[in-house]
């Protein structure tokens, strides 16, 4: 009996210490966090005062820095569009460098001589390393033209010349490369301005 007794007073008395402890924690959060909310409102005036003064000192200069590093941006963007305009069709010489080796290529030169009107007495000029071509591509026109290597043409196809009527007709890798050199180079140019 006693030990029960004594049981509940520790029992109650320890349940007085832990409430009067819960409120002292809970009264303590209460002031730090008004205190953390005063500290915090007395920074944030503090912090915009401060920001006001300097943007109306340095707005001038700011703007200034913002121009300089957004031609710098600009500039750096154009010359990493050149670097990788030119990976890119680096990687298209080599692709065509592979077609060029294969039967569909060479198909694809005499289906080309072959859809031309008006041969009689055209000049071919393929690339040297095509001229094992020419064979192919004499009997695809059926014999009306000649073929001759040209140095200009690096990349593959061939270039009509039909001195007689003084006109070219370039099916040539070569053309149709600047060609979409020009209009890639445009378009990321245009797409470029486009993001100012």
């Amino acid at each position: 009996m006693e030990k029960d007794k004594l049981d509940r007073f520790i029992t109650a008395v320890s349940s007085a210490a832990d409430k009067q402890v819960n409120e002292i924690l809970s009264e303590a959060e209460q002031e730090k966090n008004s205190i953390l909310s005063a500290a915090k409102e007395s920074a944030e005036e503090a912090g915009n005062r401060c920001l006001s003064d300097n943007i109306k000192m340095t707005s001038g200069k700011c703007v200034r820095m913002v121009s300089k590093a957004e031609l710098e941006m600009k500039k750096e963007i154009l010359l990493c569009r050149e670097k990788l305009t030119a990976e890119l069709f680096d990687k298209v010489h080599s692709k065509l460098a592979e077609y060029r080796k294969t039967p569909e290529y060479e198909e694809k030169l005499c289906d080309a001589i072959a859809g031309e009107s008006d041969l009689d007495g055209a000049r071919v000029y393929l690339s040297p390393e095509d001229m094992g071509l020419s064979d192919a591509i004499a009997a695809a026109a059926r014999d009306k033209v000649t073929v001759a290597a040209d140095d200009s043409i690096k990349y593959g196809g061939l270039l009509i010349l039909r001195s007689a009527k003084g006109t070219v007709t370039d099916r040539t890798f070569d053309c149709a490369l600047k060609e979409q050199q020009s209009l890639f180079a445009s378009g990321n140019l245009m797409s470029a301005q486009e993001g100012d």
